[in-house]
């Protein structure tokens, strides 16, 4: 995985963003405006908020990720997605990318919601990193870093194998 580098808001992609929202149907508002459908200044201030937030964030890539830097006080959002769209499955990744945009010692937290708060429209990965470094989350394993490039229960590991000559048991 190379290192991550910003992304520059290109005027023409957020024009374009813009009037694809504005062409949406009025169904697709409904949600934003309590299940009517809004007004047309309604409509049009909700559009330039989805396009201020937009632009108000951070963007970086590299040959793998997309990440996006919301703030979220106190917390700093890392909205993490893959180029491919596929899920990412990399734990280490995703560990790499907040200490190398918010810093090694931010504790961050993956939340996995309440079914009636989810919220599921891509393999995006969202990380809620606390702004102050020397916060530390009440859960978590509360030792000493330890850290295994391989797991030494990993099958095939010599300390776990038969010794020479020993005789297997039969079952």
């Amino acid at each position: 995985m190379t290192p991550l580098s910003p992304v520059t808001h290109d005027a023409c992609d957020v024009m374009a963003r813009r009037a694809a929202l504005l062409a949406m149907p009025d169904e697709f508002f409904r949600p934003f405006f309590e299940g009517r459908v809004p007004t047309l200044e309604e409509k049009l201030a909700r559009v330039e908020q989805a396009v201020l937030d937009a632009t108000a964030v951070q963007v970086f890539q590299n040959d793998t990720y997309w990440v996006a830097v919301g703030h979220c006080p106190p917390f700093i959002r890392l909205t993490i997605k893959r180029h491919d769209g596929m899920p990412s499955g990399q734990w280490r990744d995703l560990q790499t990318i907040k200490n190398e945009l918010v810093g090694p010692e931010y504790e961050a937290v993956e939340l996995f919601p309440a079914e009636s708060r989810l919220v599921d429209t891509a393999n995006e990965y969202h990380l809620w990193v606390h702004a102050d470094p020397n916060y530390r989350f009440p859960l978590g394993f509360q030792t000493q870093r330890v850290v295994y490039e391989r797991s030494p229960l990993d099958v095939g590991d010599t300390l776990f194998q038969e010794p020479r000559g020993a005789v297997a048991l039969q079952a």
